[in-house]
């Protein structure tokens, strides 16, 4: 990565970058005063998963590929073109990125340190909903592409997927469905956090069989999707969670519309039944 004095292909301003719209002049003009212009070679990293972000970036020209690892695969999440912006998750929540970021061909950006961008982000409540509405967004992307049932749709199926769920916050504690609850309303898919999936123990009430602690990418409710029965399990946030849910009659329209989504759907649920039934003879 070089930096680059020659003048922007794209000016930073509104017009050019709709996030930047948000902004009051004199807060557009300070990030103009702070930003560094860039030119990135094709095939290489700019952001990779895990590390530390420091900077926003925005793109002059040129287009970037976002993937993710979840286990041993490596999933495309998709691309990022002129005029988006990029590393904002990490600004907002001082956490490592979730996601690589690759150069396709040679591209130009600019560039701007977090700590210019933490008092804005503070003091202009429409330029916070935007960033945080952006990065809500490519998380629920990267948890639909590296999730295994998911992961079957093409990327514009899993677009209309994330224009219709609706996003919620569980905290560290609260329950998200109950074991035996004949409301199946929803299907969810975790973003961030954790949570754990139990049944209270057939002969000591006090005791819990716990079946799987979820994580990013992973999904909870899909067992009643498919059976169309109540909840088999309760799911609890062990940390803050954040969720898509998609409500359960979306999901049975996509099953009779995409045969591999149907397939991927019905044999995960098959698996988790078995695992389930093998946790429960086991702790008895």
């Amino acid at each position: 990565m070089t930096h680059n004095d020659t003048e922007p292909s794209r000016p930073l301003d509104g017009k050019n970058f709709p996030l930047l719209a948000m902004l009051f002049p004199d807060e557009l003009h300070y990030l103009q005063s702070v930003a560094t212009s860039m030119r990135v070679a094709a095939d290489v990293p700019v952001i990779q998963e895990g590390q530390r972000n420091q900077y926003l970036y925005l793109i002059q020209s040129g287009v970037l590929r976002v993937s993710k690892r979840h286990g041993d695969t490596v999933f495309e999440i998709g691309s990022i073109t002129p005029g988006e912006v990029f590393g904002e998750a990490s600004i907002l929540y001082q956490t490592p990125a979730g996601a690589n970021v690759r150069s396709i061909e040679t591209c130009e950006l600019y560039q701007i340190e977090i700590q210019h961008l933490q008092e804005i982000i503070q003091d202009n409540s429409r330029f916070s909903h935007a960033i945080h509405q952006l990065a809500e967004r490519r998380s629920a992307a990267g948890a639909l592409a590296i999730n295994p049932i998911f992961s079957t749709l093409s990327q514009a199926v899993r677009e209309v997927i994330l224009y219709n769920g609706e996003f919620l916050t569980i905290e560290q504690g609260e329950t998200l469905f109950s074991e035996a609850s004949s409301d199946i309303t929803y299907m969810y898919l975790i973003l961030s956090g954790e949570a754990e999936a139990f049944i209270q123990h057939p002969t000591h009430a006090e005791e819990r069989i716990v079946f799987a602690r979820l994580s990013s990418g992973d999904e909870a409710g899909e067992i009643s999707v498919v059976t169309e029965k109540p909840r088999t399990v309760t799911v609890v946030a062990t940390s803050r969670l954040r969720l898509l849910a998609m409500k359960t009659e979306s999901i049975q329209a996509w099953r009779r519309r995409y045969s591999d989504f149907e397939q991927a759907l019905r044999n995960h649920v098959q698996r988790k039944l078995q695992h389930n039934l093998e946790a429960i003879r086991l702790g008895k």
